[in-house]
């Protein structure tokens, strides 16, 4: 139940990121990278009907929120003014990543 919420999370997150990505730049490539990794990880496992496939989707989905944290803080340490476009993003991944731990862990 919880991957199919991460999966809506996480294609959601796409075109937030996006806009974030065309903003920032190439600062953002790893945690886009990881973030199309993690949606079709997730559309896997929910594909396989989970199993041993759920372990390396929820790390890329814990991967995808980390990631977003680790290339934002630079530029809003630097860029205050732009913060508001990123909240949305920055919330949708940690949500993602919360829920992707709850998935293992309940």
């Amino acid at each position: 139940m919880y991957q199919v919420i991460v999966l809506a999370l996480l294609l959601a997150g796409i075109p937030s990121g996006f806009i974030t990505f065309r903003i920032m730049g190439m600062r953002m490539a790893p945690h886009f990278g990881v973030l199309i990794l993690a949606l079709i990880a997730t559309g896997l496992n929910l594909v396989t009907g989970g199993g041993n496939f759920i372990y390396p989707a929820v790390a890329l989905q814990l991967l995808a929120g980390i990631s977003a944290y680790t290339q934002f803080f630079p530029v809003l340490r630097d860029n205050f003014q732009t913060s508001p476009l990123y909240a949305c993003h920055l919330s949708t991944m940690t949500t993602a990543a919360v829920l992707a731990a709850a998935s293992v862990l309940a």
